[in-house]
């Protein structure tokens, strides 16, 4: 029986590299940990319910044992909690907001051993905040990674392109000799968003078709922008087994070309630095399945009460794997909704029906009333002389709209649409407002490398924003 180059080498690390690597190389539980995932997918909510409990209580009763700031609030606050009534208790402790880390970092860390190390959040919506986090929860993360992986039709060691755009990951994981065994330690190639020129465009779209990897993963702007190029230069490409997005809003349309140009099923996950993946889709459904053993989450509407079913509001986080900087009860500056839905595929972890992106994307108008950001860019869908849009809330009643054309031509058009966009802008932000629509040439990426369709600049802490 022949084997090609790609089996060979994907058994090589799937059953001999990878084990002896996270295993005896860096004494790593990931494999373990992968295992019991897989397990816990397959019991039911009720199962999985009291092993969140569970972990939810240790977490919690480690922090108020070690974690000076956490000692502080259980103190001060009087906060009684028991592994049976946590999922109430724990309503008691206050929202930990990134200004709150600022200011208590010294008090909120405690170093078990000497496997800690620091991250910090992208800044692509504010400014970073850094923490620590540790082995243990590394190694969740990696075992979380390979269970979505999984539920897209990746198998541990097959290749996997990644188009990807954070300075640090790439820099530190696609440089020199260290970055071509850390490629081919995992089967991962690094493809950088940050530096999308059409010439490189070109090139990421020979390696796909040389690797011919089984998932490629992407932030979903970057996977849009190759996939118009691919489009627009009527090129061939490799079909994988998926694609999966991430670090953005997969909007309808962005789903819609990613299948017409990959003719492979589309999955989105969500997740951040701070707490690692948190929620993927499988095969059977676009909702969003959650892993409580991961994460514990709230979701909280506007008066800061617990959100009905069906209900948005801001997504509040208790990472269950990170002792050495707890981040319980965690807002994450997102919003989302929760869904009673069960999956078909037999799956009985919990559902968010979706993410409606991070709170800086979501827009207020005087009044107080929230629009999300999709509702801008759904105004510029199918205008065929378009090729980017950014939309940027200034103040409460002024919103500036970039725009790069890829037909200059079609200026008269474009200007009688914006007359018919600017009224339709104002049905929802108020007639006073001002709408400013700027014909650029480019729209620069955040420092993360992400293309921010819509972004508020509104502070999220401000008063006026939560009223």
């Amino acid at each position: 029986m022949a084997f090609n180059r790609v089996d060979i080498e994907t058994k090589f690390r799937r059953n001999i590299l990878l084990p002896i690597y996270w295993k005896y190389i860096k004494h790593w539980r990931v494999l373990e940990y992968y295992k019991k995932l897989k397990e816990y997918q397959w019991k039911t909510i009720e199962e999985n319910r009291n092993l969140q409990r569970k972990k939810l209580f240790e977490l919690v009763k480690y922090a108020g044992q070690n974690i000076p700031y956490y000692k502080q609030i259980i103190q001060k606050n009087n906060i009684r909690f028991s592994e049976d009534t946590i999922f109430e208790d724990i309503k008691k402790f206050p929202i930990l907001t990134k200004d709150i880390i600022r200011k208590n970092f010294d008090q909120l860390y405690k170093f078990k051993d000497n496997t800690y190390y620091r991250n910090t959040t992208s800044g692509s919506t504010g400014e970073p905040a850094i923490f620590y986090q540790d082995r243990h929860c590394l190694e969740w993360q990696i075992a979380t990674k390979l269970l979505f992986d999984e539920w897209a039709g990746r198998k541990v060691g097959e290749p996997i392109v990644k188009l990807w755009g954070a300075i640090d990951d790439i820099l530190k994981g696609s440089r020199g000799i260290r970055g071509y065994l850390k490629q081919q330690l995992y089967g991962v190639t690094t493809l950088n968003s940050y530096m999308m020129t059409e010439k490189n465009l070109y090139d990421y779209v020979q390696r796909i078709n040389k690797i011919k990897p089984r998932l490629i993963l992407a932030y979903s702007n970057s996977i849009d922008e190759l996939c118009r190029f691919i489009q627009e230069q009527d090129l061939s490409v490799y079909f994988p087994k998926a694609i999966m997005t991430s670090a953005g809003v997969l909007f309808p349309e962005f789903r819609k070309r990613i299948e017409e140009v990959f003719h492979a099923l589309v999955f989105d996950c969500y997740g951040s630095r701070e707490v690692g993946d948190i929620a993927c889709n499988c095969e059977k459904t676009d909702e969003l399945h959650l892993i409580p053993q991961i994460h514990y989450l709230e979701i909280l509407n506007d008066s800061g009460k617990e959100a009905n079913q069906g209900e948005s509001g801001e997504i509040i986080i208790t990472l269950l794997t990170n002792y050495t900087m707890p981040l319980i009860r965690y807002n994450i500056e997102d919003r989302g909704v929760f869904s009673k839905a069960k999956c078909s595929c037999g799956r009985e972890f919990p559902f968010l029906k979706k993410v409606e992106g991070r709170i800086r994307n979501i827009f207020r108008n005087k009044k107080g009333d929230i629009i999300d950001g999709g509702f801008f860019i759904e105004l510029f869908y199918f205008r065929d002389y378009l090729k980017k849009v950014q939309v940027i809330q200034k103040d409460y009643d002024f919103i500036v709209v970039n725009l790069v054309l890829k037909d200059h031509q079609k200026i008269k058009v474009a200007n009688t649409d914006f007359k018919e966009i600017d009224k339709k802008i104002k049905l929802a932000m108020g007639n006073e407002t001002e709408i400013k629509f700027n014909i650029v040439d480019e729209i620069k990426p955040s420092p993360s490398g992400k293309y921010l369709r819509t972004f508020s600049q509104i502070d999220p802490q401000d008063k006026n924003f939560r009223e």
